[in-house]
C-alpha cells in the first residue's frame, strides 16, 4: 500500500509538472529568426543560450542561413519572421514595404575591409587607370566607391572588375587578373601571402559608417508588436552582456558557427554591440540607399522603413533622431 500511495504522489507530481510546463508553453511566442553563420548573430544565440528570450516570453526558433544575405531574403518567402543582417543588405531590401527595420544592433568600427594592392601601387593616385575587383552590389562595392571618392577618383578614372565571392576576389589578385581589391576575413592573409601585395589602408579611409539591423517581415511585426519588444529587450540584455564578458559570448557564439573561439572573439572585436537609431545610423542607411538608388534603381529611405517606435519602448535614451 505504501508503494502505491508514493506512486500516487509521483504521479500526481509528474502531472502537476506537466501541466506547469505545457501552461509555460502556452505563454510563450514563437518567433522565427534568420541569421548568418557568422558574428552578425551574435546577439540572438547569446540571448538564447543564457535565457534572454525566454525570460521575455519568446519561444525563439533559430535557423541559421549560408549568408546574411538570404536570412534577410528568408522573410520576404516566408521562412523567418525576424532577420539580422549587416546594413547593406538590409537597405538594398528593405523595399516596397514588406521589411520594416526595428533597430541598429551593432555599429561596425573601421578595420574589417582592407586594400591590397599590389606592390608597384603607393598609394590612392596610383589606382588611376588599374583594374580593382568588387564584390558587386555588396558593403565592399560602396567602400570601394566612397574610398575612391574620397581621394579624387571616379569609378571613370578606373576599371572596376565585378566578382560575387571573397574566393574570387583573392584568387584574381594572387593571379594579377586585378590590381587591388578591399578584401575581409582571412581573405586578407591569403592575399599577401604571396609578398607580391600589401595592406595600403583599410576601410576607415572610405569615410563610411556602418551597422546591422535587425528587421522584420513587416505584416509580422504590426500582428505582434508585444513580442517585437520582447525581443528588443532581450537583445538588448545580450548586447550587454557580449559587451562585459566577451570571452564567454564568444564561446557561446562558436558553438553555434562552428567558428574557432578565438576567431571569434576577435571578430567581437569589430563591432560595438548596442541596441540604437540615432542619426550614425541615418547617415550610413542612407549613404547606402543614395548608392542604391543609383547602382539599382532602388527608392528606398531611412525614415519610410526604420519604425522606432519598438525600441522606443525598450530604451527611450537609444533613440536620437532629429526632425
Amino acid at each position: 500500500m505504501r508503494f502505491e500511495r508514493l506512486s500516487g504522489v509521483a504521479a500526481s507530481a509528474m502531472l502537476l509538472a506537466s501541466l506547469g510546463q505545457s501552461a509555460l508553453a502556452d505563454d510563450m511566442t514563437t518567433v522565427r529568426f534568420g541569421v548568418d553563420p557568422y558574428t552578425t548573430g551574435s546577439q540572438i544565440w547569446v540571448a538564447q543560450d543564457m535565457g534572454f528570450f525566454e525570460d521575455q516570453g519568446i519561444d525563439a526558433q533559430i535557423t541559421t542561413f549560408a549568408t546574411g544575405v538570404e536570412a534577410i531574403d528568408s522573410m520576404i518567402v516566408g521562412r523567418a519572421d525576424l532577420a539580422v543582417g549587416l546594413d547593406f543588405p538590409t537597405v538594398t531590401r528593405a523595399t516596397n514595404g514588406r521589411l520594416t527595420v526595428l533597430a541598429g544592433i551593432f555599429r561596425a568600427n573601421p578595420g574589417w575591409h582592407k586594400l591590397v594592392v599590389a606592390d608597384e601601387i603607393k598609394s590612392a593616385a596610383d589606382l588611376a587607370g588599374k583594374k580593382i575587383g568588387i564584390a558587386t552590389g555588396t558593403l565592399e562595392h560602396l567602400v570601394t566607391v566612397k574610398y575612391l571618392e574620397a581621394n579624387g577618383l571616379s569609378q571613370d578614372d578606373v576599371e572596376l572588375v565585378g566578382f560575387t565571392s571573397l574566393v574570387e576576389l583573392v584568387a584574381s589578385l594572387k593571379s594579377g587578373r586585378i590590381d587591388a581589391s578591399f578584401v575581409w576575413a582571412d581573405g586578407t592573409d591569403k592575399s599577401i601571402e604571396d609578398g607580391e601585395h600589401y595592406v595600403l589602408v583599410d576601410d576607415s579611409a572610405a569615410g563610411l559608417s556602418s551597422s546591422a539591423y535587425i528587421t522584420g517581415l513587416t505584416s509580422f511585426v504590426e500582428e505582434n508588436p508585444e513580442a517585437v519588444v520582447a525581443v528588443l529587450e532581450a537583445m538588448d540584455a545580450a548586447s550587454a552582456y557580449i559587451t562585459e564578458n566577451p570571452e564567454e559570448a564568444a564561446a557561446i557564439i562558436a558553438s553555434h558557427t562552428r567558428a574557432p573561439e578565438d576567431a571569434v572573439l576577435r571578430l567581437l572585436g569589430y563591432n560595438t554591440f548596442k541596441l540604437a537609431l540615432t542619426e550614425y545610423e541615418r547617415t550610413g542607411f542612407e549613404a547606402i540607399s543614395a548608392f542604391a538608388a543609383d547602382t539599382m534603381n532602388a527608392d528606398i529611405s531611412f525614415d519610410t522603413v526604420v519604425v522606432p517606435d519598438y525600441l522606443m519602448q525598450v530604451s527611450p535614451d537609444a533613440v536620437q533622431l532629429g526632425e
